[in-house]
């Protein structure tokens, strides 16, 4: 982001104002103008780009930010990472777990877990970790359930496929299939020497016992 100019004058003229009056007036100015060029939309990935971060440098300055949504999603389609890691930050920002626009991202997140490049994977994982909700654990839990037992994944995968799957269970455990899921999960941390492989016996084993040990197992699987 440090070539992206405009950006960084308007970060500066924002610090430069004295009076919070003065920064309101300079913070119009700037949405007036993004709205004006989102509307426009002959904007390419970069342009895309630098507007979504000045918007998010005002959300995070504390202005709200009522649009750019859609310019947010179109930059998680990016085949370029600069612009998709903006897009995953600018929804995770942006976006809350009973936002209308959730669904319109779960098929861009559902297309990056199943992507072969496994920086695509994580930002996929933070941003279902992050935003969470009953329809992304609907629509995703068996594709981060996939990636956490995937013998091709590799470990730092696992371990963010470990911790969103805990929040989601956390969240919403009547959507996970926890004793469809147990044993397999099971059978990965003792993969991972944290636990004896006849530790416990899923046949006797209540399904909320097992999720309540795996919970505390997983702390140990993301350490690992």
């Amino acid at each position: 982001m440090s070539s992206m100019r405009g950006l960084t004058v308007f970060i500066a003229d924002i610090r430069n104002c004295r009076v919070r009056e003065l920064e309101e007036k300079r913070i119009n100015k700037e949405m007036a103008n993004i709205r004006s060029k989102f509307k426009e939309g002959k904007l390419d990935g970069y342009q895309k780009k630098k507007y979504v971060c000045k918007l998010l440098y005002m959300y995070i300055l504390g202005w709200d930010i009522d649009f750019g949504h859609m310019e947010s999603l179109n930059l998680i389609s990016s085949p370029k990472y600069s612009e998709k890691q903006i897009g995953y930050l600018a929804v995770t920002l942006l976006f809350h777990e009973n936002s209308d626009l959730v669904r319109l991202v779960v098929n861009s997140i559902k297309k990056d877990l199943d992507d072969m490049n496994e920086i695509n994977n994580c930002l996929a994982l933070h941003a279902i970790a992050n935003i969470g909700g009953r329809e992304m654990a609907e629509s995703l839990a068996p594709d981060v359930h996939r990636l956490l037992i995937s013998p091709n994944s590799k470990s730092f995968v696992k371990k963010k496929a470990a911790l969103t799957l805990l929040r989601l269970y956390r969240k919403h455990a009547d959507v996970i299939p926890a004793q469809d899921w147990a044993t397999r999960i099971v059978g990965l941390m003792a993969e991972y020497d944290l636990v004896c492989g006849h530790f416990l016996d899923a046949k006797l084993a209540n399904t909320k016992l097992v999720w309540d040990w795996m919970t505390s197992g997983f702390t140990l699987l993301l350490k690992g």
